[in-house]
């Protein structure tokens, strides 16, 4: 009785630790003041932006549902983009390089640039590979990427849209948990 207990127990941690996703990394831009944004906004549909994401009407939505609630966590505020301290752009990797590169080119972020004394990796890096979301934060006054995190969503073709959202949501939280808290501009010399 005791030795079935042991191995109940034992099979709940393993459970438990297969279950358990861990953060895949964020890069951001140590010079922008992320102790200064209060509210964040989303390119509008129809704009250049959108025709980059290339994403059907209903995984935008849960997307963008899914930054919307992990940056009410936090205590973000919604703004119109024009009033936006920042822009949360998004990218799910197809695999289509070229697709990726256009992406890229829209927020303007340079995988080159990073080896700059002005970007700041955290200590995991971040892995790319195919079904992976991408987040990233604009500055709206250089519409620039100033922080980046990935996060495989590991959605199978069997997933109802109920598992889909889940694992869009469960992805999103880890990525903007991540979110740097502190004057990064005051700790430089």
């Amino acid at each position: 009785m005791l030795l079935r207990i042991f191995f109940l127990i034992l099979l709940a941690f393993s459970l438990i630790s297969c279950t358990s996703t861990k953060s895949n990394g964020v890069i951001y831009h140590n010079q922008f003041d992320f102790s200064q944004v209060k509210t964040y906004g989303f390119y509008p549909l129809g704009s250049d932006f959108t025709e980059v994401q290339s994403l059907s009407y209903s995984l935008r939505n849960s997307i963008e549902i899914a930054i919307e609630k992990a940056m009410d966590k936090q205590a973000f505020s919604y703004a119109k983009l024009d009033a936006a301290d920042i822009v949360v752009t998004y990218h799910l990797l197809t695999g289509k390089s070229k697709d990726y590169s256009r992406y890229n080119k829209a927020v303007l972020f340079c995988q080159h640039c990073l080896k700059a004394n002005t970007w700041h990796q955290s200590d995991s890096s971040i892995k790319l590979s195919k079904g992976s979301l991408i987040l990233d934060l604009i500055d709206p006054k250089k519409n620039r990427s100033v922080w980046r995190s990935a996060q495989p969503l590991s959605i199978k073709d069997k997933d109802n849209s109920r598992e889909v959202n889940q694992k869009i949501q469960q992805a999103v939280e880890i990525m903007l948990s991540q979110y740097p808290k502190t004057n990064l501009t005051s700790t430089k010399q």
